[in-house]
């Protein structure tokens, strides 16, 4: 009985929290990106997998809804997480908001910061010469950048020039505000706290 009581305090203060972030209304961001899969089509050179559409599927359906999303993407290394991610992030930017991928650690960061340049091509050059018709400019804020890099990247999230950030605990910074972030990736979200997390969430509208 005294086990019993524990999981269910437990649960209930769960459920508790759930009802909290729930209440808080949420900004609706329809998905029309057929556009997206016909990117991706030729950007991956495999066709995703079936639990991969079917994430999918569930993100584009909760972010269409105006009750905030929280979801736990799991699978093993290698599995294709990242691509999810990044389909998600794309859906997020394509509605005009801002996405940020947050990670434990700078070397994380940077092979996320270089795996999705290189994956998004020319739909991560905006503003460059390299630049398509479409597209969003892709950074990567860190703690060791200088104080002047600094600035100029939380000013391009400041404006909404960047679509997409991709950073280590210097997200949480208060120097740092976006224009409209819609969408926050947490990888290893066990590797940060509850507080931490709330903080780069807090920063949406």
């Amino acid at each position: 009985r005294y086990i019993f009581d524990q999981l269910i305090t437990l649960q209930l203060g769960i459920l508790g929290n759930r009802r909290d972030w729930q209440a808080v209304p949420g900004q609706s961001l329809p998905v029309e990106d057929g556009w997206l899969d016909e990117f991706l089509a030729g950007v991956f050179p495999y066709e995703l997998t079936g639990a991969q559409k079917r994430a999918l599927q569930d993100i584009r359906s909760d972010i269409a809804k105006e009750v905030p999303m929280n979801r736990l993407l799991q699978g093993d290394v290698g599995s294709g997480k990242t691509v999810v991610a990044l389909r998600a992030m794309l859906s997020v930017v394509d509605s005009s908001g801002q996405a940020a991928l947050l990670a434990p650690t700078e070397v994380l960061a940077q092979q996320h910061f270089r795996t999705i340049k290189k994956l998004l091509g020319e739909l991560a050059q905006a503003g460059t010469l390299q630049a398509g018709s479409i597209g969003t400019e892709v950074e990567l804020l860190t703690g060791s950048l200088s104080t002047a890099e600094k600035k100029e990247i939380h000013a391009k999230l400041a404006s909404g020039q960047t679509g997409i950030v991709i950073g280590t605990h210097a997200l949480i910074s208060d120097g740092v505000t976006f224009a409209d972030l819609g969408l926050v990736v947490v990888d290893e979200q066990h590797r940060f706290g509850v507080e931490q997390r709330d903080a780069l969430r807090m920063k949406a509208k």
